[in-house]
Formats: C-alpha cells, sequence, structure tokens
C-alpha cells in the first residue's frame, strides 16, 4: 500500500462542526489526484466518505466502519487573469476563507454570496452550496474528479449534472480540483463580504457547534419557517436542539447524542408533515 498519511480509530467529534460522533475505522489525508485514486480502487468507493471541515456531516455515536478520506492537504491554487477575467484552479481542500481573501484583494465579483458559508471546496462543489440566491455551480467551469472505478475524469460545467444543493458528484465520485470564474468588479467586494458575515453572525448560530442548515427548503417556502410554525424553536432533547436563534440550525449545547439528535429530526418531520403535507428533505448527511 502506498505510504498516505492517516489515522486509525480518530475521534468522529474532531472532524465535524457540531461536534458529535463516535470512533472512525481511518482516515487518510491525500496529497495528490493519484492518491485519491489508488484509495477509491483499493476499497472501492461504497466505503468512503469524502472529509473536509465536516459542517454539513453528522456522524453516529459508536463505531463507523468506513474509510474517510479527509482533504486537509490539498490546498493549492492557481489566479489566472484574461483581460477582466480571472480563473481560479482550486483543489479540494481549498477553503472559502482562502478565497475570500483573493476576491478581496482583486476585487472579483461572482462569489461575494457564497463567502459566509463554512465549507472546503470538494464538499461545496459536492452539494452546490449556495446562499443569498447564489450556488457554486453559478461560477463554476470545469471539475476534476476521480469516479468510482478511481479513473481521474475532467467535465466541463454543461457536462455535469447538478441541481438545488445536489450534484452528481454525490452518488458518482470524489472531487478533486474546480476552476470558477469571476470578473473585476467596480462595487466593493469587501465591504459586501463584510455585511454577508454581519448578517449571518446576527441570523444564525454562528457561536455555537452546529452543522449548518439542517433541511433544503421546501418549494416557496422556509424550512427553518415551518419548523418554527410547528413549535420546535429553540426545542431541544437533552444538549441538541433547533436554534432559538435560526430553527433550521441544530445546535450542541454541551455533549449532545446522536440517539437525541435523531429524534428531533423525526419530531420535527413527523410535525412538518401533520401540519403542512410537507416532507422535510435533510441538507446535513447522516453518516452511520
Amino acid at each position: 500500500m502506498l505510504s498516505i498519511e492517516r489515522l486509525y480509530n480518530f475521534n468522529l467529534k474532531d472532524f465535524c462542526t457540531i461536534k458529535i460522533g463516535g470512533i472512525g475505522k481511518v482516515v487518510y489525508f491525500p496529497k495528490n489526484v493519484d492518491e485519491i485514486s489508488y484509495l477509491i480502487k483499493e476499497y472501492g468507493f461504497e466505503k468512503i466518505f469524502p472529509l473536509g471541515i465536516g459542517s454539513n456531516v453528522i456522524f453516529s455515536d459508536g463505531f463507523i466502519d468506513r474509510v474517510f478520506i479527509h482533504t486537509k492537504n490539498l490546498k493549492s491554487y492557481e489566479i489566472k487573469k484574461e483581460k477582466n477575467d480571472f480563473y481560479l484552479m482550486l483543489e479540494a481542500g481549498v477553503s472559502f476563507k482562502t478565497i475570500n481573501n483573493i476576491v478581496k484583494k482583486y476585487n472579483l465579483e461572482g462569489f461575494e454570496n457564497l463567502s459566509g458559508i463554512p465549507a472546503t471546496v470538494g464538499g461545496a462543489v459536492a452539494m452546490n452550496a449556495g446562499a443569498y440566491g447564489s450556488e457554486i455551480f453559478d461560477i463554476i467551469q470545469e471539475v476534476w474528479w476521480v469516479n468510482k472505478n478511481g479513473e481521474i475524469i475532467h467535465s466541463k460545467k454543461e457536462e455535469i449534472k447538478y441541481s438545488y444543493r445536489y450534484s452528481q458528484f454525490q452518488e458518482e465520485g470524489f472531487v478533486y480540483k474546480v476552476k470558477i470564474k469571476l470578473k473585476e468588479s467596480d462595487k466593493n467586494i469587501s465591504q459586501i463580504i463584510k455585511q454577508h458575515l454581519l448578517d449571518r453572525n446576527k441570523k444564525q448560530p454562528l457561536d455555537m457547534p452546529t452543522a449548518g442548515s439542517t433541511y433544503k427548503n421546501p418549494p416557496n417556502t422556509f424550512a427553518g419557517k415551518l419548523i418554527e410554525q410547528v413549535g420546535l424553536k429553540g426545542y431541544r432533547i437533552g444538549d441538541i436542539g433547533f436554534s432559538s436563534k435560526h430553527a433550521n440550525f441544530l445546535v450542541n449545547y454541551s455533549n449532545a447524542k446522536f440517539e437525541d439528535l435523531i429524534k428531533l429530526l423525526t419530531l420535527a418531520e413527523k410535525r412538518v408533515k401533520e401540519n403542512f403535507g410537507i416532507e422535510l428533505e435533510r441538507e446535513v448527511k447522516i453518516v452511520e
């Protein structure tokens, strides 16, 4: 086996922002696309789970017999300028904070609505992350990824299947690198980003361990509004609860248990279905 950095029997709480979870079998930290390909061929794609900062994932308690591939060593990027357009080549582990720094430095337009999302590039592309009416596929040009057979694929945007909070990579492969297109702006991009971050801090429980948006917004309404209308805003079971600041955010108040979290999700889904006939669809990924 290749000598890839790895960690056995690791604490999953340390690999997700909501700080819930038991023990993971092994996590690898590949440093290039060939190592990702090797791991997928070695273990099989169905056994693999990609990890970035873990901002939209929740792990069960106990032992999880999965092979995790973490992108912390995939942080390189390139910037190319053509007239007023900037093309950013970003590996999967590049954080949105890093992209923020780039767009503020060059005053680039197109990323500002996504600026406050706690994400890395790979996870954001896989789930087509979005905010303020924008999504990452608005600016994506190309994606390099590894398919289920370990083959390295290069796809243009128009060849990729994606929709609201979804892309084909959730089932079909591991995102390795992307190319995005931004342009020089006559707006004050730094100020716009600053305002978005202030808005997020005001409306979302960013000072607490959370997994971001719990549910996708159903058509023509908001998941948080529905959860609030069925009386669950601020409601908690043990140390897990829906935030009193934003009902679509789960908050770990201290030492939340996965069992209580599932009870809370089941309750919310049941009440919303009974009251509005709407089936809430989870945005967070549950890994058991």
